[in-house]
């Protein structure tokens, strides 16, 4: 566990003083964002760290021990984050909300909102990872004043109030799929009324259970084929749903080239991917980043 620094017994001390003095009739930004953060950490019992002489506090959770974390590289990066009074809980990490994968420069917002000020406000919060966490494949508490993230107006559509000071748990992955494979995958089958042990598992980490053979001809892998299909995303949220799609195999993605040749036409397969095997980093229009995906695969015999 993390012990308290004489830095961070200051900055409780500091923050005390401030609560304890005569009362005000407003508290400026930066006062309501440390007496926040004060009371959820002694509320809690959270043994956090100040991190140098910023009102970021920190817990390293888990060691890093994988490759050094730089900004200038791209990092799968999974976390939860919850605002202190409750009314914001984004804790499920098969969520869209819940991964992030850019130059970590850029974290937690992203190349497209890069060069802005809320982006600029930001430094200390990757820096704590960079900087405390170090390694990949480690997991970090971080606690985050409001005025650094999304400031008096909040985020309305996402949820986030006004003046959330927020509270993330952070882990940086270097080898993601090793995670999809004991916790993505698994949590992915269970959620959907599932029992890991119907199905099979290839080489390449794609669960898969044949529903119905199929009595018609052969799949091969240069077949075109008329499909009926169903494409959930992690979270179990319907991504595509289509019928009668017409398709060469080696024009889709991976997992399917690996699975559906397994069927005869008129066969029935479920089948859930690794990223690896499907969009990976890149993701596509209505796929997150790094999203193992739960397919439903009918070949059509016509």
């Amino acid at each position: 566990m993390i012990k308290s620094t004489p830095c961070l017994v200051a900055g409780f001390a500091a923050i005390a003083f401030l609560m304890g003095c005569e009362k005000k009739e407003y508290q400026s930004f930066e006062e309501l964002d440390n007496a926040n953060i004060l009371e959820y950490i002694q509320r809690n019992n959270l043994n956090v760290s100040q991190y140098k002489e910023t009102d970021l506090f920190y817990q390293v959770l888990e060691e890093g021990t994988g490759n050094p974390i730089d900004f200038t590289k791209t990092f799968p990066v999974v976390y939860t984050v919850k605002s202190l009074d409750g009314a914001y809980n984004s804790g499920d990490t098969l969520s869209f909300n819940n991964r992030y994968a850019d130059y970590f420069g850029y974290f937690p917002f992203g190349s497209s909102a890069a060069g802005t000020a809320t982006v600029e406000r930001t430094g200390d919060f990757k820096e704590v990872i960079r900087e405390i966490l170090q390694k990949t494949n480690g997991k970090i508490r971080i606690i985050v004043p409001s005025r650094i993230m999304y400031g008096r107006n909040g985020v309305p559509s996402q949820g986030i109030p006004p003046n959330a000071s927020l509270d993330y748990v952070v882990t940086v992955h270097d080898n993601f799929e090793d995670f999809e494979d004991d916790w993505v995958i698994p949590n992915m089958i269970k959620r959907a009324g599932l029992a890991i042990d119907e199905f099979t598992k290839t080489e390449d980490g794609i669960y898969y259970n044949i529903l119905t053979q199929g009595t018609g001809d052969a799949v091969h892998v240069d077949s075109t084929l008329t499909l009926n299909y169903t494409l959930k995303r992690p979270d179990g949220s319907i991504a595509e749903s289509n019928t009668d799609y017409e398709a060469k195999l080696t024009d889709l993605i991976p997992a399917w080239n690996k699975v559906i040749p397994l069927l005869n036409k008129g066969g029935k397969i479920r089948f859930f991917t690794p990223s690896t095997q499907a969009y990976g980093a890149s993701g596509s229009s209505n796929i997150p980043s790094y999203a193992s995906l739960d397919f439903e695969v009918e070949v059509k015999d016509e």
